[in-house]
């Protein structure tokens, strides 16, 4: 429990309420389970505030049973909290999107707005066209809007998503944070570094240090893979594996505690949450499947052998109940023996403990192969 002295906080990002990821309605109670882990968390360690650095929704396109889930969800952990750990929130570029995978729509509409408007969490938006003297308002509790708020001795500044070039807003940014008034300052920006995931752009590191003599603590969000950079910026990667190579990365939520005396990050633990688990899984076809039947039945069987010590006693909204990625290669089926994905997932998902598979083919032609050693 923070003392008067210190304080902590939980730093979550990216975790996507309302996906229905692969259309599966175990996958898109997951996301919502792993929020409520988190708030959870948060009563548990007694925090003073939970960050949360963008794409809190995956889109606009959220199903009524799931967003009133959600709302039942906040209003309980107020509750449970006696309302003293506010829920501290900027939008995401997924928050302002009308599907997941659509174009951004105009600013003013997002589910985060329509939670500030309820009172059950706090969006923090700064006057980016501002002066740096305009930029980041005190949150007023009765207009719900601002773009800073004060907690203990921490202050909190954030922004919405600024686009695909941030770095343009970076030294507004610098002007408008104050650094004599002896708080811990934190900054909460939905953005990548450059360089953290492979092939992914970001912002140049060298771009961003002009904010290091402002910014105590740099809270960001976007990167699904977590990441920290000299114990300064701080990206936790996203709650639920938001698609599938998310379910290799290192990812979860951070717990931080501060010593207010001398503004010193005491300890930041990064904690796993308890994630859907899922696997990878090979089948080789050594001979060409004429007879779709029979072909069903050799893949089953083999998943039925090489799954054995899966467990068939857990609900499938346990997250051990896992969700299976198959590979299928070698040589590919007749014309006539097309592999039906939807149909063999549906019958594998029937027949083993899984909730769902995804199935992808990597085949060889044998008359291709033929054809090209000739």
């Amino acid at each position: 429990m923070s003392s008067k002295s210190n304080f902590s906080f939980i730093h979550a990002s990216d975790i996507h309420l309302g996906s229905n990821q692969f259309w599966n309605i175990y996958r898109s109670y997951d996301f919502i389970r792993v929020f409520h882990e988190i708030l959870d968390l948060g009563i548990f360690h007694q925090v003073d505030f939970i960050l949360l650095g963008g794409d809190v929704f995956t889109s606009l396109e959220v199903l009524p049973e799931n967003l009133t889930k959600i709302v039942e969800i906040l209003n309980n952990f107020k509750s449970a909290s006696n309302e003293s750990i506010p829920l501290i929130a900027i939008e995401g570029n997924h928050d302002i999107r009308k599907y997941s995978r659509g174009t951004r729509i105009n600013h003013g509409q997002s589910w985060l707005k329509f939670l500030a408007s309820l009172g059950l969490i706090i969006l923090l938006d700064a006057n980016i066209e501002g002066s740096p003297e305009q930029m980041f308002p005190n949150y007023d509790f009765t207009k719900k809007k601002g773009g800073k708020i004060q907690v203990k001795s921490a202050i909190i500044y954030g922004t919405r998503y600024l686009g695909q070039k941030p770095e343009v807003y970076l030294p507004k940014i610098k002007d408008a944070i104050k650094v004599d008034d002896g708080l811990f300052h934190i900054l909460i920006q939905h953005f990548g570094i450059q360089g953290q995931m492979e092939n992914v752009p970001g912002i140049d590191f060298q771009k961003v240090q002009i904010l290091k003599d402002r910014v105590d603590y740099l809270a960001l969000g976007h990167f699904h893979l977590q990441f920290t950079i000299d114990n300064w910026i701080f990206n936790p990667g996203s709650s639920e594996a938001a698609c599938s190579i998310d379910f290799s990365y290192k990812r979860g939520i951070f717990l931080v505690n501060v010593l207010k005396r001398n503004k010193y990050i005491k300890h930041v633990n990064p904690i796993r949450l308890r994630n859907r688990k899922s696997m990878w899984r090979t089948i080789y076809f050594n001979t060409q499947f004429n007879d779709k039947e029979k072909m069903n039945n050799f893949i089953i069987q083999k998943l039925k052998n090489l799954l054995k010590n899966l467990r068939d006693d857990l609900e499938p909204s346990d997250p051990k109940v896992p969700l299976l990625f198959l590979l299928l290669k070698g040589i590919e089926p007749a014309k006539s023996c097309k592999i039906d994905e939807k149909y063999l997932s549906k019958i594998l998902t029937e027949t083993l403990p899984l909730i769902g598979v995804r199935i992808y083919q990597k085949f060889k032609n044998p008359l291709k192969t033929i054809d090209k050693f000739f």
